[in-house]
């Protein structure tokens, strides 16, 4: 995404009001439940006015190596479809393979998409194998990974961040959030506030909020019952704020 679009497509931190967006879903096409059609058709009917696709782009969640070619046909039938209703666009979510920023993501999805997503998944030099990691250990590849993520000038928002070394290892410190956000903020990346891994919400949006950085919605979504939860918590945030 062009730096000068970002000011309309991402919500200031000191925003009085949360437009009724989704950035972060998933559908058959990578590892949600659902088709892209129910998806959409909850959107609209849950009233949001933006919904962003994020799939995986990991090569072992798709069996097809057409699959971002179906993916991108099937975001564009449902754009033309619906866009009387609601904007829908085209996203990936990818994942950092190392310290320096490096992401699973071919050309042709960079050039395709609307919005990239980095995200922390499998640990660099570890995979999954995350039950066996101390809790200063994985503290220390989250933040380092997420760290080297925001040096890649292709991503537009960072994913979750510490969420997966909250999830499935210990609490990630809330200082080492706000280290994350002010790095963000340097590099011009909006910071994904996604209530699927931080709860509660507001020491994280209270974070951005200081450090004046540019926020997305994402809810996670991988079935149409999570489609705009993240919208919902900021709005509520914003409105006990204000």
């Amino acid at each position: 995404m062009k730096q000068q679009q970002r000011e309309s497509w991402f919500i200031p931190s000191s925003a009085r009001t949360i437009p009724a967006w989704e950035y972060h879903a998933h559908t058959i096409h990578s590892d949600g439940q659902t088709d892209m059609e129910t998806m959409v058709n909850r959107a609209v009917a849950c009233q949001l006015q933006r919904l962003i696709f994020t799939e995986h782009t990991e090569p072992d969640m798709h069996p097809r190596q057409d699959w971002f070619r179906n993916y991108a046909d099937d975001v564009q039938e449902w754009r033309q479809r619906s866009a009387t209703v609601i904007d829908v666009r085209l996203g990936l979510e990818v994942p950092v393979v190392d310290f320096t920023g490096t992401v699973v993501m071919s050309d042709e999805m960079a050039e395709q998409s609307d919005f990239i997503l980095g995200a922390v998944h499998a640990y660099p030099g570890y995979g999954w194998q995350l039950q066996q990691l101390e809790p200063e250990l994985a503290i220390d590849i989250e933040f380092r990974a997420s760290m080297g993520l925001l040096d890649n000038r292709n991503i537009d928002a960072i994913a979750h961040i510490g969420g997966i070394c909250q999830r499935f290892v210990t609490p990630f410190p809330l200082e080492l959030f706000d280290e994350v956000v002010r790095k963000a903020v340097d590099r011009g990346i909006a910071v994904e506030l996604n209530p699927a891994y931080h709860q509660p919400m507001q020491p994280y949006f209270d974070c951005c909020r200081r450090h004046g950085a540019w926020i997305t919605p994402g809810s996670n979504a991988h079935g149409p019952e999570d489609l705009g939860l993240a919208y919902a918590q900021l709005a509520q945030r914003v409105s006990m704020t204000s």
